[in-house]
């Protein structure tokens, strides 16, 4: 929270658009990423191998899709940002599709783990 009032309260600053703005936009992504980090830094290297291939795939192609998605919706003032509902969009299948992957992962391995003992 603290991100987005430094973020809205900085945009009258031209000093804080030119400069501050576009790191805190290039570090975006690292911020959902970061949570998914510390959730498999404990879990056997196989389950944050396997959630890492997906997100190096997934990150360049989200951003693709969100570039390449016009930034106003046509026709209808009211209407969502067709940008916008593709930055949730993205984000949501990220996070619902990095839990499944280390869910089942981590009880792939986990059940495997058993078995040997």
């Amino acid at each position: 929270m603290v991100i987005f009032a430094f973020w809205n309260g900085c945009y009258d600053q031209l000093w804080c658009r030119n400069y501050i703005n576009p790191i805190l936009t290039f570090f975006w992504p690292l911020l959902v990423i970061f949570p998914f980090s510390l959730i498999t830094y404990k879990m056997k290297e196989e389950v944050f191998v396997r959630w890492w291939k997906f997100t190096r795939w997934w990150t360049p192609l989200s951003m693709v899709i969100i570039t390449l998605s016009p930034q106003y919706a046509d026709g209808f003032m009211m209407a969502p940002s067709p940008k916008g509902l593709a930055v949730v969009g993205t984000g949501i299948l990220y996070i619902f599709i990095s839990s499944i992957i280390i869910l089942r992962t981590w009880l792939r391995v986990r059940k495997e783990g058993k078995e040997l003992k």
